[in-house]
């Protein structure tokens, strides 16, 4: 798929560095037809050097006769780079765009142009190749496209596809912020092993391989949270005392809450 195709990053910072580092791993495109660009020259040539391919300050010569331009930037970011390279981008090009909160009828709006545009939300585990990214099509978008961006995503993790545009916020305030707020229960989790006598950094690799298995156990076995939680929970044992102090702490409720008030501020920045 991508032998031949040429891909630029606008924006190679921890995101950006990531993807290019997994396209180079997975060898999906050739170090000669991958660039990346930065907004300071020293950063510029630091990349250069560590993954030997060619960098650029200037956007809009970087993306001239590339396939696939990924933009690895910030929101507020979005509207500027894309004014400074819309003159240069033609419809043969496939754009990338991670940017939160940012739809593709914005980025097809300002490029003025028929572009084929996705929108990808991955989270942070990607740096670590445990991502989860939702990608969405915009208007212009062929098969072929989503397959290319399919296979960049799921060099760094799991990739699904919707086509629903405004579920993106949804994306954003689950999967997007989700590592937040399983830190905070891995924080919570070791506190408790500290308060009961465990050294801390114990409680604290307890708490994450747990979780870390916990979600494997759902991913690999496809039953429902529910089914695996009762088959922990023994009848007049341990767990199920835990379980109903985390229900009385209202943490079912908390979390459904957190997830609907992301939602409602991530429409609110996309708006």
């Amino acid at each position: 798929m991508f032998t031949n195709k040429k891909v630029a990053i606008i924006g190679v910072g921890k995101m950006g560095e990531t993807l290019l580092n997994s396209m180079i791993k997975n060898n999906l495109v050739k170090k000669e037809n991958l660039s990346g660009s930065t907004a300071q020259e020293e950063h510029a040539k630091e990349i250069s050097k560590k993954y030997d391919i060619r960098t650029y300050i200037d956007n809009k010569e970087m993306v001239l006769g590339k396939d696939i331009i990924i933009l690895a930037i910030k929101p507020q970011m979005i509207k500027r780079v894309i004014t400074e390279i819309k003159e240069v981008v033609t419809e043969r090009q496939l754009i990338i765009s991670i940017a939160a909160a940012t739809s593709t009828k914005f980025i097809e709006e300002c490029l003025e142009k028929n572009i084929s545009v996705i929108r990808a939300m991955p989270n942070t585990p990607a740096l670590i190749n445990e991502g989860m990214t939702v990608l969405c099509p915009g208007r212009y978008v062929d098969k072929s496209h989503i397959h290319m961006a399919l296979d960049i995503f799921g060099a760094v993790g799991l990739v699904e596809v919707i086509q629903r545009e405004e579920l993106m916020d949804v994306v954003t305030a689950l999967s997007g912020s989700g590592p937040a707020y399983t830190y905070i229960i891995i924080e919570s989790l070791t506190e408790g092993g500290v308060r009961m006598g465990l050294p801390r950094e114990l409680a604290q690799k307890l708490s994450a391989q747990t979780l870390l298995g916990a979600a494997k156990m759902v991913l690999e076995t496809g039953m429902h949270p529910a089914l695996l939680k009762d088959a922990v929970t023994t009848p007049a044992g341990v767990t199920v005392d835990g379980l109903m102090e985390l229900e009385d702490g209202g943490i079912r409720v908390t979390l459904i809450k957190a997830v609907s008030r992301a939602t409602e501020k991530s429409k609110e920045i996309s708006r």
